[in-house]
């Protein structure tokens, strides 16, 4: 393993930081790829290679010791048994040998956080890949990843915008913690969607696995993630149905209910009839009950005839939630009645003018 002229600048900026004397990192051919002296980065350093051939630290007692080397202590640095570079330390043997040890632990450990992130990072990528090969219906081949065995649901979350992009790796990492119980789990971020491809046991509660997740990241970044459960699929045909299925319920119901926060595809009923409906026959639809209620009344009409539904039509109920007068409601329902020619308190009137702006909210 070779590391990077990168990460070794900023272990040796992390070490000067420490010892205030000048470090050089050698590569396993003996060449400085790194100092904290620029002048010395590139040339030839003869004694890593007696470093690295005896597999100890080598004391530099003057500078004609060895050729390109300064006085000072030099020390191999293993990584999986292996040794992968020189750390040297210049300076007075007196004064760096007490720090030698010190140094040499530092840097296998900056060396080994710095594997186990790119690893991380490699991981994060190859699921990525692999879920939107999946899910964008790419034509290729899908390679199995380790440890995926169906049956899978796929579940997507959604947040606002701007949220998921400040918060897209806090959050991948707490699904990573939140699923290191089992492995064979898969998720991903992407297009500001969370996508999980959740694998279900016999009898499993999924819904309130998902809700502790939900939970889980309320708690930690004090943001709520609203949840669409795909169907159950048992083969990558229909983990793709599953993916738009898991959308599509999760636009339609969000609109359908403001109180929930997680929607079930195998749970819906009257969100399924507006999953394939043609565009021009809701265009028509709309058109005809609404368009006589402008863009300003909408907002609010759309408001008040959500909380009527969810206080079951009581006026008192829907008055006080709304923070509104029981007179003033209905003056606004009336309002509604006049532009629209159908009368919210009636029954079947009701669910014509819910159904047009629930659809309208889809747009």
């Amino acid at each position: 393993m070779d590391i990077s002229t990168n990460l070794a600048n900023n272990i040796l900026s992390k070490m000067k930081e420490i010892i205030n004397q000048d470090l050089n990192y050698i590569n396993t051919k003996g060449i400085i790829i790194a100092s904290t002296n620029p002048d010395r980065i590139g040339n030839f350093h003869e004694a890593s290679l007696v470093c690295i051939r005896k597999g100890t630290q080598v004391i530099i007692e003057n500078d004609e010791q060895f050729i390109g080397a300064k006085k000072g202590i030099n020390m191999p640095i293993y990584f999986d048994n292996n040794i992968i570079g020189v750390i040297g330390i210049t300076g007075d043997k007196n004064e760096v040998e007490k720090y030698g040890e010190i140094i040499r632990m530092m840097t296998s450990i900056l060396i080994k956080e710095a594997w186990l992130k790119d690893q991380d990072i490699r991981k994060k990528e190859i699921t990525k890949a692999f879920i939107e090969r999946i899910i964008l219906e790419y034509d290729h081949d899908i390679y199995s990843m380790t440890n995926f065995s169906f049956p899978y649901t796929c579940i997507v979350g959604v947040v606002d915008k701007n949220n998921f992009i400040f918060l897209d790796d806090k959050i991948s990492n707490a699904l990573r913690d939140y699923f290191a119980y089992d492995n064979h789990h898969f998720f991903t971020i992407s297009r500001n969607e969370m996508i999980i491809l959740y694998h279900y046991y016999k009898d499993e509660n999924l819904l309130l696995s998902i809700e502790n997740l939900q939970k889980f990241i309320l708690k930690k970044f004090n943001v709520l993630i609203k949840f669409g459960i795909g169907s159950n699929s048992k083969d990558y045909e229909e983990l793709k149905i599953s993916y738009k299925n898991a959308k599509e319920i999760l636009k339609i119901s969000t609109v359908f209910s403001s109180k929930k926060s997680i929607f079930n595809y195998n749970e819906m009923d009257l969100e399924l009839l507006f999953v394939n409906l043609k565009k021009n026959a809701i265009e028509n639809f709309k058109n005809k009950i609404l368009k006589s209620i402008s863009s300003k009344d909408f907002e609010e009409f759309s408001n008040i005839l959500t909380v009527y539904e969810e206080e079951n039509g009581s006026v008192i109920h829907t008055a006080d939630k709304l923070f509104m007068h029981k007179n003033t409601l209905q003056y606004k329902l009336n309002k509604i009645k006049r532009l629209s020619g159908y009368d919210p308190r009636n029954l079947k009137d009701f669910t014509i003018l819910s159904l047009a702006f629930k659809l309208k909210n889809l747009e």
